[in-house]
């Protein structure tokens, strides 16, 4: 049976699930050749090290939110509320369509207060997070009043993946989610 052909961007999708799933520290590069059905050495044809895919899977996953999510923000055809409602719709299937919720948080969580390996991409996350916010914001609150909205905003969306992975319940990314609605 011959080899199937696979691209890079599906390896890097197969790749985010996996590290969603088990983790920086605990993924090999034998496990992630097998989720994506090569072997670990064509697995490093591809990649150099599981750094190296771990970076770029952060960045594809960035490039997903920025394109899919975050530019939502800058509808000017949408209204905030509309803007926010698509917004938390899309963040919610994002976090909850695979396993493991949020591949920056985990991975900051993991890996901080080892290694800043990854710190540049994380915080470039978080800061095109914050700015699409902030757009959708701008008019209710302040410039005074907006930084610690959005912070509030995603410290509370982002604890509530973590309990929601604790509780098995998708319910409490539905209800910070919502709770940000409110704020508009």
């Amino acid at each position: 049976m011959p080899l199937q052909k696979i691209t890079p961007e599906e390896i890097l999708y197969k790749s985010i699930k996996v590290f969603r799933r088990r983790g920086y520290y605990r993924t090999k590069m034998s496990d992630l050749a097998k989720e994506v059905g090569l072997t670990k050495g064509t697995f490093y044809h591809h990649f150099e090290s599981k750094e190296d895919v771990m970076r770029k899977a952060l960045m594809a996953s960035i490039q997903w939110f920025e394109t899919s999510l975050f530019s939502i923000a800058f509808e000017p055809q949408l209204s905030s509320k509309e803007k926010l409602e698509k917004m938390s719709e899309k963040a919610f299937k994002a976090f909850t369509d695979n396993e493991g919720g949020c591949i920056f948080a985990n991975t900051i969580l993991e890996t901080a207060h080892v290694e800043d390996t990854f710190i540049k991409e994380i915080l470039r996350f978080f800061e095109l997070w914050k700015q699409a916010l902030m757009e959708v914001f701008k008019e209710k609150y302040s410039n005074d009043q907006l930084t610690d909205v959005v912070q509030q905003i995603i410290g509370d969306i982002e604890g509530s993946i973590i309990i929601m992975q604790l509780h098995k319940d998708n319910l409490y990314l539905k209800r910070a989610l919502n709770r940000s609605i409110e704020m508009l």
